[in-house]
């Protein structure tokens, strides 16, 4: 994986800084006094926004079945559960909260799809997400998907703006999957817990972690009881969560709780690599949109 986490590379762009800045923009969306959807996909309706936020399965869940339809795929109970590796139990439950929310539509075939009107509220209250970011973050990821990118493709900024939104969903939904090929942990760095295992040991890791490496970004460590405001889940489940990752090596406990300056730099080039993975189409519909998120 590139190392470019020390300084910048030949275009003379800081991929470290703008990638940090996506990080503490998500981080930051993880507010007390909201639920665990804390400042995300505003404007949707509440108990939609509730129930989507609510774990880690019900989240890939609309990933997956979001992304079904930008891409005109079919998925089943039996394609989401190999996916997203959860019990036939759970999914059964969370499909039926999801009909009964409007949320999806389950057909005779068995083909499992999102609803039309709820695709439509959530790609709207997505955008509506990301105009919270601020102007420099949004700058400084323009400049650096256009540096990723090898060929630079020019389109309107409202083409631009509906193929990033896609694309996100996209890359969002490829990154839940058990077979993902890019993952945050190498398998082979030995037979104990490491960051990708950790992760999604929980329903609340995944939103951890964006946690303690904005805290190790900024240097503004984490309480145990902040990050149970934060995130909405008991101190004994912080505690062990936080645990394991300290015994893990990648947390570290000093005037608080954050990610280890080793885990931050993998972190960091985990996004440099998942981007590069991508196309020049992609790259160049993002960095037009956050060029128009900027400004």
């Amino acid at each position: 994986m590139n190392n470019f986490v020390s300084g910048k590379n030949d275009r003379d762009i800081d991929y470290s800084k703008a990638f940090s800045g996506l990080v503490v923009f998500r981080a930051s969306l993880l507010t007390d006094g909201n639920g665990r959807a804390g400042e995300r996909l505003p404007g949707l309706n509440k108990k939609l926004r509730e129930w989507c936020c609510y774990s880690r399965s019900r989240r890939d869940f609309v990933l997956l079945i979001l992304s079904a339809k930008i891409t005109n795929a079919e998925e089943t109970e039996a394609s989401i559960r190999q996916k997203i590796s959860i019990s036939r139990n759970t999914l059964k439950t969370i499909i039926n909260e999801a009909v009964n929310l409007k949320i999806a539509t389950r057909e005779d075939n068995g083909v499992i799809s999102v609803a039309v009107e709820f695709y439509d509220a959530y790609m709207e209250s997505y955008l509506f997400e990301w105009k919270m970011m601020d102007p420099d973050s949004a700058k400084a990821l323009s400049v650096a998907l256009q540096g990723v990118s090898k060929k630079y493709i020019t389109m309107s900024v409202g083409n631009a703006i509906v193929k990033a939104l896609e694309f996100t969903v996209l890359s969002r939904a490829e990154s839940v999957k058990a077979d993902r090929k890019i993952r945050l942990s190498d398998a082979g760095e030995g037979d104990g817990l490491n960051l990708s295992s950790w992760v999604v040991m929980n329903s609340f890791n995944r939103d951890l972690l964006l946690l303690l490496m904005s805290a190790a970004i900024t240097d503004n460590y984490l309480s145990i009881s902040e990050i149970m405001r934060r995130l909405h889940v008991s101190r004994n489940a912080v505690k062990t969560a936080l645990r394991l990752g300290i015994d893990g090596g990648f947390i570290i406990e000093s005037k608080g709780y954050s990610c280890s300056g080793e885990a931050l730099k993998g972190y960091l080039n985990w996004h440099y690599a998942v981007f590069s993975a991508y196309s020049d189409d992609f790259l160049s519909a993002s960095a037009i949109f956050y060029e128009y998120l900027a400004q």
